[in-house]
């Protein structure tokens, strides 16, 4: 490929005055230099707005940005940015996050050499005290369960040629965008690289969730529509007991991480919940050899530890009694 194609970076715009400017900079200062930047105000309370017209009449000729008449969420704000992107490939910036310098070279360098539909790397973890390297390892659990819309480029021809979207969930979209990709077989490259500066938030959607967020109840919602567009009897044996993991691994998240300190009566309805769900979506799911610690490639320890004594305590009857214990977490 000996032209440089085009890149564009979206950036949806909520409640970030305080790190937006961080941001933009980052977005501006990159070494490849053939790229656009789309900012979505999502109705922001705050001063982002003032922000966004002194950096879009500062830099007209790079950013853009547009105002939703209501607000529609950080999905569907990225989906009105796709729509109008010039660029051959799509990147994702979350507004109180920033890029390295060389962030869209290093990608786009992937796709000069072989034309993948998505380019997936790592990133760096900033906290108050200290920044942690995240890596991923290149396998079918990272295909599926790496399901962060960020650190990654997309080919903006294979999303709109397989009508992958965002859902209109104010949570849990990027799961439902990921899974999407894996379903229609993308073409995929690893990189280790963590180009990518991750500031956690405490206050964003996701640090914000716990158990009366009733994220089980999102996730199943959020799979429902998956299995909709992509039936399990359209996927091959590898790919469903791949979504079967993935959907196990966010339901563990749901009652084990978010579910902490629940109560009991509210945890055993969660609990009551996951499994009605589990089984209607996935009557066979007792069959897939992955609920095993040694039994895939890829998780991390934490993640099988988790998925194997969910799984495992439901077939030994356990289930309820460990679900009563992390309830008084």
């Amino acid at each position: 490929m000996d032209r440089k194609p085009m890149a564009t970076i979206i950036i949806p715009v909520y409640n970030a005055q305080a790190y937006l400017e961080k941001c933009l900079d980052s977005a501006l200062q990159q070494t490849y230099d053939n790229y656009e930047i789309i900012c979505v105000n999502d109705q922001s309370p705050d001063d982002s707005q003032r922000i966004l017209e002194e950096y879009g009449k500062k830099y007209s000729e790079k950013l853009h940005y547009i105002c939703n008449e209501e607000n529609i969420g950080q999905g569907q704000s990225r989906m009105r940015a796709i729509a109008m992107a010039k660029g051959e490939y799509i990147f994702f910036l979350d507004s109180d996050d920033y890029l390295d310098q060389d962030y869209l070279e290093t990608f786009m360098r992937e796709v000069q050499e072989e034309d993948y539909d998505v380019v997936v790397a790592g990133f760096k973890r900033i906290m108050p005290d200290k920044t942690v390297d995240h890596d991923i390892i290149e396998s079918e659990f990272t295909r599926v369960c790496y399901t962060v819309a960020c650190c990654k480029m997309y080919r903006k021809d294979f999303i709109l040629q397989h009508r992958i979207d965002f859902t209109d969930q104010r949570i849990g979209e990027d799961i439902f965008f990921t899974l999407s990709f894996y379903c229609c077989k993308a073409r995929t490259k690893f990189i280790h690289y963590f180009g990518y500066n991750y500031l956690y938030n405490p206050k964003s959607t996701t640090g914000a969730l716990s158990y009366n967020r009733h994220f089980e109840r999102v996730a199943a919602d959020m799979f429902a529509r998956l299995l909709d567009r992509y039936p399990m009897e359209s996927l091959e044996q590898e790919q469903g007991y791949l979504v079967q993991y993935a959907y196990v691994s966010t339901m563990t998240d749901a009652l084990f991480h978010y579910g902490r300190g629940a109560k009991p009566a509210l945890m055993k309805k969660m609990h009551a919940f996951v499994l009605r769900d589990m089984y209607e979506k996935f009557p066979d799911i007792k069959s897939n050899p992955y609920f095993r610690i040694r039994g895939l490639e890829g998780p991390s320890l934490m993640n099988k530890i988790g998925v194997a004594v969910f799984m495992g305590s439901i077939r030994l009857h356990l289930d309820g009694a460990l679900c009563w214990l992390v309830s008084l977490i």
